[in-house]
């Protein structure tokens, strides 16, 4: 089982389309309680497990994360712990960064919407100063030490005309790897989706100019993938409880995190561990082929039945959003022009990226990183 643990709600930025002000109740997760985690995995005698450290903003706690890393090393397992985050970058200091080459992270997410302008309109500290200066340098720092660093751009109407410029920025910052988010918090209506496609058509252009530099946008990735083998279901992505939870600082745990803190979706608890009757049960709610999508073509390319993305944009896990649809089949659609130039102008990157299964660059980095 993989774990999104919570380490407290509290965060030090105040940006303007945060989907979890609602849940900043500066609670923490208790040392205890994460020990009990662990220990479950352990007792569960499982064979690898991933623990992503999460917030609010995960690095208000740096000597909680430095405590239970140490834990489980001193537990000497036969379960092998690799570790995730997701930060805003600006508590990255370079102990931390010693502490991430030190320790099997497979990924470092942080949140950079791209170019300055972009990044301090909506993502500022406490008393509104801005922050691209500061998660610039600490990028680098990360950067300088390792290529499995992720750019975390947020779109939002007030940047939405400058989505090209911003990953052109991310780029020329050194990310080798983007996973590009909407904010679902806004109103979006047919003029911004003309805009997106638009600022799309040049981001894709830009894409495959860089192939050759090895650059993964995660959620173009995810279509091509699905656009050469016939097999793949990216709804297989989301099990929605199943291989992975969401740890709260209230102990509990749940499914995913659209449902933090909801009563009605708990399926355990750090001092028990998960209710297996109640996962399942959870689960075959939460994931079911929406009515109105099942004669759709794309349905096997399209994340409509993420209940978490459904709840975000609707309130209803249930419902898929006008947007989500739109921006599917934009997202499909830029990924086949993709794939059909790279793949016939024969691009060693594209072929060895897409094709060979042994492809992987991140198992690849972390593995040379213990030679």
């Amino acid at each position: 089982m993989d774990y999104s643990i919570y380490l407290t709600d509290a965060c030090n930025l105040n940006c303007k389309y945060c989907y979890e002000k609602n849940m900043h109740y500066n609670r923490e997760i208790s040392f205890e309680n994460m020990k009990k985690i662990i220990d479950l995995e352990i007792k569960n005698k499982s064979k690898e497990s991933i623990i992503t450290f999460f917030g609010g903003e995960p690095l208000l706690k740096k000597d909680l994360i430095y405590d239970i890393v140490k834990y489980i090393k001193s537990k000497k397992s036969k379960t092998r712990f690799l570790y995730n985050m997701t930060t805003n970058g600006v508590l990255i200091d370079d102990e931390f960064v010693k502490f991430f080459e030190n320790n099997d992270f497979i990924s470092l997410s942080i949140s950079i919407d791209g170019a300055a302008d972009s990044q301090n309109e909506n993502r500022v500290t406490k008393n509104g100063m801005a922050t691209y200066e500061l998660v610039a340098q600490n990028v680098k720092k990360m950067l300088s030490k390792s290529e499995i660093v992720v750019a975390v751009p947020v779109v939002t109407k007030n940047n939405v005309r400058y989505s090209y410029q911003n990953i052109c920025n991310i780029i020329e910052m050194g990310f080798k790897k983007i996973s590009f988010q909407f904010d679902f918090t806004a109103n979006w209506t047919d003029e911004d989706l003309s805009i997106i496609k638009e600022e799309f058509e040049k981001i894709s252009q830009k894409y495959i100019e860089r192939m050759r530099n090895e650059i993964h946008l995660i959620e173009i990735d995810e279509k091509i993938r699905t656009y050469i083998d016939d097999e793949i279901d990216c709804n297989n992505n989301c099990s929605v409880g199943l291989r992975d939870v969401n740890v709260g600082t209230d102990g509990n745990i749940y499914p995913c995190m659209q449902f933090m803190y909801n009563e009605e979706y708990v399926i355990g608890n750090c001092n028990d561990g998960i209710d297996k009757n109640r996962q399942i049960e959870v689960h075959k709610m939460l994931k079911e082929e929406m009515i109105d999508c099942k004669e759709c073509a794309y349905k096997k390319r399209c994340n409509h039945t993420c209940s978490c993305l459904n709840k975000a944009y609707t309130g209803n896990p249930k419902q898929v959003a006008p947007f989500t649809c739109e921006i599917e089949r934009l997202m499909i659609d830029t990924a086949d022009n993709i794939a059909e130039i790279l793949f016939k102008e024969k691009n060693p990157v594209f072929i060895q990226k897409f094709y060979n299964r042994f492809y992987n660059s991140i198992e690849r980095t972390i593995n040379k990183r213990k030679e």
